[in-house]
């Protein structure tokens, strides 16, 4: 089977659970409440006739959960199947197939059929709008050209949270190691020594677990998990003498795995640097590519906001409903920038980039609401141009830090011989950042003395424009903690 014909084949399963999940929200809307006006007769009783619109639901939404298990089922046959001839087609039905189950997609579809059952129809709406999310995530990730990017990125999220339950199952030992210290001094206690065997065990398991999980790593995780046995085993052997009631050898067993769990932690750290630097330029360049999509939808945005201003001042029906449907389109464009953020938080290619990006989520998270209200004035068609704007300013930044640095072309530090140009597009994202800020510190002076806000808008502007500040302030101190004398100098 060939490669186009696998992602075709996949990606209209998907479609299918898509459409299919998507008529059943539309037709609970419709449905809502007549179904809550009509369920019960004058006694109380539910009526069979009533209930025809929501069984009609309940089977549009059952149809869903088919086509979603179905399309689990051909994912596992398929990855089988083209393992050995097209292994990264195999690679990206499991993570897809991985990834449907983490999220309970076949068992999020049952509880909504279970609500639309119990005429719950505003729960299941909630829930069928949350599937939706995670559906669309799913064909995205079937149905990208650089799956080898994706299964990177998934194997650095597992790598981040194999460190934090490292970092946890240390803090744990190392509260064994005191509690059974502590019982050196005093006098045997048989349930206070079966307490720590008990706990023991349960650091051991957690050990145990996490090294399967690192397995697949392959030759890049042996080290780790050599490291994880070995605190495994020194566990094992802390159970076995604190059964035996001896809990100074077991402190010492349990030092020995105080020490494999540290050097488990630091290799692990180890191994996502070497990762994060394996994708971070693909990343900056989804992340510049995603920037640009949110400046082309927001112009859009704006360009229809524009057109419908005089209509909607008129108080025109249809020009209103059409300034509320464009808040769809703006949810999309926050929805894109925090897919932004968290690829620059995965990967740490810049330390300015995610806190920028979430101060332009914030007005778009402003413009979206005067939005859902039918608010198209010349303010708002200004705060969609600033918004246009400062993304501008910060791809800008971004395309500068992307050139490349060396001893002809310029932008090599002279000590860490690493890239100015970064250092440079950081600094201008973070002047950014403190111009924008003070504008809009500005612009709410401004509101107050005009009288055009109230005290609780008052509040809570000034509330997240402290907070920004703040960020700018720590932000500044990282930066400069993290970059050599030379760089600081501005010597080439």
């Amino acid at each position: 089977m060939q490669k186009r014909q696998i992602q075709t084949l996949i990606g209209l399963a998907v479609v299918v659970a898509f459409t299919s999940t998507l008529f059943s929200i539309n037709a609970a809307e419709k449905s809502a409440d007549v179904a809550k006006a009509s369920s019960k007769t004058s006694t109380g009783k539910t009526t069979t006739g009533k209930v025809a619109p929501q069984q009609r639901i309940q089977f549009e939404q059952d149809k869903a959960r088919a086509h979603m298990q179905e399309l689990e089922e051909r994912m596992f046959r398929l990855s089988n199947l083209i393992r050995e001839s097209q292994p990264e087609d195999a690679a990206r039905l499991l993570l897809g197939l991985r990834k449907a189950r983490e999220q309970l997609i076949l068992d999020r579809m049952g509880e909504a059929s279970k609500m639309l059952d119990s005429l719950k129809l505003d729960q299941a709406n909630k829930e069928q709008k949350e599937i939706l999310v995670l559906l669309e995530e799913l064909k995205k990730l079937l149905l990208t050209a650089d799956i080898g990017l994706e299964l990177k990125l998934e194997q650095l999220r597992k790598l981040i949270n194999s460190r934090e339950t490292v970092s946890k199952l240390l803090k744990k030992e190392e509260l064994q190691l005191s509690n059974t210290l502590d019982q050196k001094d005093k006098k045997q206690n048989k349930k206070d020594l079966q307490a720590l065997e008990t706990s023991e065990k349960r650091n051991q398991k957690s050990a145990e677990t996490l090294e399967q999980l690192l397995r697949e790593y392959g030759a890049a995780s042996n080290g780790i998990c050599k490291s994880l046995s070995g605190a495994g085993k020194c566990m094992g052997g802390a159970c076995k003498k604190l059964g035996e009631s001896q809990p100074k050898p077991a402190s010492t067993e349990q030092k020995k795995a105080i020490e494999n769990l540290s050097k488990a932690q630091l290799d692990i750290k180890k191994l996502e640097e070497q990762l994060r630097k394996e994708v971070e330029s693909l990343v900056r360049q989804r992340v510049m590519d995603q920037i640009q999509d949110m400046i082309t939808q927001q112009r859009q945005v704006r360009d229809v906001t524009t057109k419908l201003q005089a209509r909607v001042l008129q108080k025109q029906k249809q020009a209103l409903v059409a300034v509320r449907r464009l808040a769809a389109t703006e949810e999309k464009i926050i929805d894109l920038c925090s897919e932004s953020i968290e690829l620059c938080e995965l990967t740490q290619f810049s330390l300015v980039l995610p806190v920028a990006l979430g101060a332009v989520r914030e007005q778009m998270e402003f413009v979206n609401e005067g939005l859902i209200h039918s608010k198209a004035d010349a303010e708002m068609i200004k705060d969609q141009q600033q918004i246009e704007e400062d993304l501008q300013a910060l791809l800008d930044a971004m395309i500068e830090a992307s050139r490349p640095s060396n001893k002809q072309g310029g932008g090599q530090c002279k000590g860490c011989k690493g890239n100015r140009n970064k250092l440079l597009a950081e600094v201008k994202m973070l002047r950014w950042m403190q111009q924008s800020v003070h504008k809009r510190t500005e612009n709410l002076d401004k509101q107050v003395d005009q009288k055009k806000i109230s005290e609780t808008a008052v509040k809570e502007r000034i509330d997240l424009l402290t907070v920004r500040q703040k960020e700018i302030d720590i932000i500044t101190g990282r930066l400069h903690s993290l970059t050599c004398p030379h760089c600081l100098a501005g010597g080439e």
